[in-house]
C-alpha cells in the first residue's frame, strides 16, 4: 500500500502535460489519505482528492474511500471494470512512505528515483456530480528489493507505458504490459517519524534519518 506521498511538481517532467504551465499547486512533502494531490487526466493536471469513492463502494457495509486500488483487484473484480476502461489516470509522485515494524516500533522508511526525477503511478478517478475529482493510486507486488519495508508498492509506469495508461486505443494486453517497470532506479531510506503526523509538512521529513549512538 501506500500511505503518504510527496509531490513536487517538476515542469520539465510533465512537459507532455498541456495545462503545465498554467497549474499551480505548492510543494507537499506528507500527502495524506483525503488531501488534495495533482492528478493528470485526458492529458491535463487537475486538483483531486485522494480517495476514490465511487457509488457502488457506497452500498457496501462500513464503507472507505479507497486511497489505493490492488492491481490485481482490476482483474478480479467486475467493480473496477468500468472504472478501467473509462476513468484511467497518472498521479504524479516525488517519493513515497512506507512503515516496516522494527523492535516494536514502525519505522518509516522513503522511496524515491536514484536521479530525482518525477515518477507516475498509475490511478483511477472518480468525478462526482459536485464537480469535485477523486483519485486512487493503485498498487503492485513490490519487487527489485522494495519488499524489504513493505509488500506493496504504487505501479509506477514508465513513458511509453503512461502513455498507454491514459490513452482511450490501449486494449485488453495493457493488464500485462503496465507490469514491466524494473524499480531499479527506486532507493529507499530511514526518515524520522514526524512523517507520522500528516500536520508535518517541510523537506525534513525525506531527509535520511541518522540514529545518535548511546
Amino acid at each position: 500500500m501506500c500511505g503518504r506521498y510527496y509531490v513536487d511538481i517538476k515542469k520539465d517532467d510533465l512537459s507532455f502535460v498541456s495545462n503545465v504551465n498554467e497549474f499551480e499547486y505548492d510543494q507537499n512533502f506528507n500527502i495524506a489519505p483525503q488531501s488534495v494531490a495533482p492528478c493528470i487526466i485526458d492529458n491535463n493536471l487537475v486538483v483531486a482528492n485522494w480517495g476514490y469513492f465511487p457509488d457502488w463502494l457506497k452500498q457496501q457495509s462500513n464503507p472507505r474511500p479507497l486511497f489505493n486500488t490492488r492491481y490485481e483487484s482490476l482483474i478480479e473484480k467486475k467493480t473496477f471494470t468500468s472504472a478501467f476502461k473509462n476513468s484511467r489516470c497518472l498521479i504524479p509522485i516525488s517519493g513515497w512512505y512506507e512503515w516496516k515494524e522494527e523492535e516494536g516500533i514502525k519505522q518509516p522508511y522513503f522511496f524515491h528515483s536514484n536521479n530525482s526525477t518525477t515518477l507516475f503511478a498509475a490511478g483511477l478517478y472518480w468525478n462526482r456530480s459536485s464537480g469535485d475529482v477523486e483519485s486512487s493510486i493503485i498498487t503492485r507486488e513490490a519487487v527489485s528489493g522494495l519488499q524489504e519495508v513493505h509488500n506493496r508498492s504504487p505501479l509506477l509506469l514508465n513513458q511509453e507505458k503512461r502513455e498507454l495508461w491514459i490513452s482511450d486505443a490501449s486494449s485488453d494486453d495493457i493488464y500485462t504490459e503496465i507490469l514491466d517497470y524494473s524499480y531499479t532506479d527506486i532507493e529507499f531510506y530511514k526518515v524520522d517519524r514526524a512523517v507520522n503526523n500528516p500536520k508535518n509538512n517541510n523537506d525534513s521529513l525525506i531527509k535520511k534519518y541518522e540514529e545518535v549512538p548511546f
